[in-house]
């Protein structure tokens, strides 16, 4: 996160402008020669560029709470994301931010389950920006919030998905940035640990903290946003309130994502993605 370009000058927290973008995705042989069914037989495959954004600007200003819904099940929420954040560079156009965004994309499937439930919380940390000192002043807060107990010197293999799910959601918390975006559902855990997730983001609201919230989640979007913006075929078909949004994009197609889902829908993102993680605009 580091080599991601800051300007603390900008008035707004993220601002895109005039951004293009393409990622590769993999393409099956075809053909009826000879040749292309051998091609095929050996499971070859070309790559081929697809246009995923196209002239998208829009402007999130501090405190802004909002929500990237893509008209498409599968769309192209996470590269928006990923832009904001700088995680991905844009083709064409610029995305400036005024302070670091912290991606929560994948949770689950950040832990490594041959290090212990502590060492995987210091390599998060250090992953989304934090110090080691940053990381052991905050160690006991992670610990009681996440609920890990005697877990923490245990070692990840044996964390279920969902206690995996609060770690990495309680080290993003534990950052103490001042804008998220987030992919899938806002909050994790079960019902007990989703009201300890609530009143601390609605706090961080409360502080001024911006959140984009991308995804399918219309409860969330409802009870959490304040504000919408719909892509439709990699273009913004509107930039409004909530409720245009679930009424332009119909509120019965939107249903909550599991983290299974949405642990899955960034797999293929990151199975089609051939591009530096860390490289900034």
């Amino acid at each position: 996160m580091a080599r991601v370009h800051i300007d603390p000058d900008l008035p707004a927290a993220v601002e895109f402008d005039d951004v293009f973008l393409t990622m590769p995705r993999t393409k099956r042989r075809k053909g009826g020669g000879r040749s292309a069914r051998l091609k095929r037989f050996a499971q070859e495959t070309s790559r081929v560029s697809e246009p995923v954004l196209e002239g998208v600007s829009f402007t999130v200003a501090p405190g802004d709470r909002v929500a990237v819904i893509d008209r498409a099940k599968r769309g192209h929420t996470a590269e928006i994301l990923r832009l904001a954040a700088g995680t991905l560079i844009p083709d064409h156009g610029h995305v400036r931010r005024s302070t670091e965004v912290i991606p929560i994309l994948r949770r689950a499937g950040l832990i490594n389950a041959k290090l212990t439930v502590r060492q995987n919380i210091f390599v998060i940390g250090i992953l989304l920006g934090m110090s080691p000192d940053q990381i052991t002043e905050r160690m006991d807060w992670i610990t009681s919030t996440a609920g890990l107990g005697k877990a923490i010197d245990s070692y990840a293999r044996a964390c279920p998905p969902e206690l995996r799910r609060r770690i990495v959601w309680t080290v993003s918390m534990a950052t103490q940035a001042r804008v998220f975006a987030t992919q899938g559902s806002l909050i994790v855990g079960d019902e007990q640990y989703r009201e300890v997730g609530w009143a601390h983001v609605e706090g961080l609201a409360a502080d001024g903290v911006t959140f984009l919230v991308a995804g399918q989640n219309a409860p969330v979007m409802e009870r959490f946003c304040t504000r919408a913006v719909v892509l439709d075929q990699g273009r913004i078909v509107l930039d409004g309130t909530v409720a245009e949004a679930l009424d332009l994009v119909g509120r019965s197609t939107l249903v909550e994502e599991t983290e299974e889902q949405v642990e899955e829908d960034v797999d293929v993102l990151d199975n089609r993605a051939e591009r530096d993680d860390f490289r900034a605009d």
